[in-house]
């Protein structure tokens, strides 16, 4: 069954986010294990696509990747409810907190590192 996953952005976006924290990937390895650039991650992430033709190829694509049925990330996936008192590592703000792009910047060049030692790491 074909969907048109461009109008389900929203849902997909945090089911996608879900998905990432219960598997344990990062958004570069997820990246990589995708063949999808880490900034597309980042624009699903947070519901954005330049065009629904793409949107619905790159979310296809994370199916086909893992295996997924067409319907994986519309179905409401539970987040675990554990919480872990490194939840909030990067900063003393919640999730929902709009972070400067210097921030993200270097959020992200963080993530960079900690992917670049998980592969050492055995």
């Amino acid at each position: 069954m074909n969907y048109n996953y461009f109008d389900y952005r929203e849902l997909i976006s945090k089911n996608l986010l879900s998905f990432l924290r219960q598997s344990g990937f990062s958004k570069l390895s997820f990246s990589k294990l995708t063949e999808i650039s880490r900034p597309t991650i980042d624009q699903i992430i947070k519901g954005e696509s330049p065009s629904p033709k793409q949107y619905n190829s790159q979310i296809t694509k994370i199916n086909e990747t893992f295996q997924l049925p067409d319907d994986f990330f519309i179905v409401f996936q539970d987040e675990p409810t554990t919480t872990s008192r490194y939840a909030y590592a990067y900063s003393d703000h919640g999730r929902d907190v709009e972070k400067s792009p210097k921030t993200m910047e270097l959020l992200n060049a963080l993530d960079d590192i900690l992917d670049v030692y998980s592969l050492y790491l055995k």
